[in-house]
């Protein structure tokens, strides 16, 4: 009944065939796709029949052309914002010879300095990052933000601790 070289599916199960050999007792071993070779009796299998529609390409969820919701809430690309770190240990390699008040000088003194930067560059948003601690240093940089004309500022989440950080909007 079936023939070396025949195609056959099997009956409980998805996929092409091939018969490789036919025995008299009614047993066949057969070849699947990946190339393994499989026993069965004739009573598993049935005669594959190519179909008209065996070449016909069907359109699935993956491949369909998906049109976009023009009204559909589009999602807010993340922007990098530069970063302005005063942490002293970022800007010193030793700063234990100087006291408190020196290393909130030399802190703004840097923010300020870095800040014209960004704002030469054209930059419209940038972090500052000034710690949590007493709260000294953060309200040294709002005092500074203040003198200028062009910025506005709010707090910045940027740590697990709480807010430790103040986003700059430059107009």
């Amino acid at each position: 009944m079936y023939r070396v070289g025949d195609e056959v599916t099997l009956v409980d199960e998805v996929g092409v065939y091939k018969v490789l050999t036919a025995e008299v007792d009614g047993k066949l071993i057969i070849e699947d796709e990946h190339g393994f070779d499989r026993k069965c009796t004739i009573e598993e299998v049935t005669l594959y029949k190519k179909n008209a529609f065996d070449n016909v390409e069907i359109d699935t969820f993956e491949n369909r052309n998906v049109k976009v919701n023009p009204f559909a809430k589009k999602k807010k690309k993340a922007i990098n914002n530069p970063v302005i770190d005063l942490h002293i240990e970022y800007l010193l390699n030793s700063h234990g010879h100087m006291n408190n008040h020196q290393i909130v000088l030399y802190q703004l003194d840097a923010c300020r300095k870095e800040l014209d930067k960004h704002i030469k560059a054209g930059t419209t948003q940038l972090v500052i990052i000034h710690g949590v601690g007493k709260g000294r240093l953060k309200e040294e940089v709002r005092y500074l933000l203040q003198s200028y004309p062009n910025i506005e500022y709010m707090d910045e989440n940027y740590s697990q601790k709480g807010i430790g950080a103040t986003k700059v909007f430059i107009k």
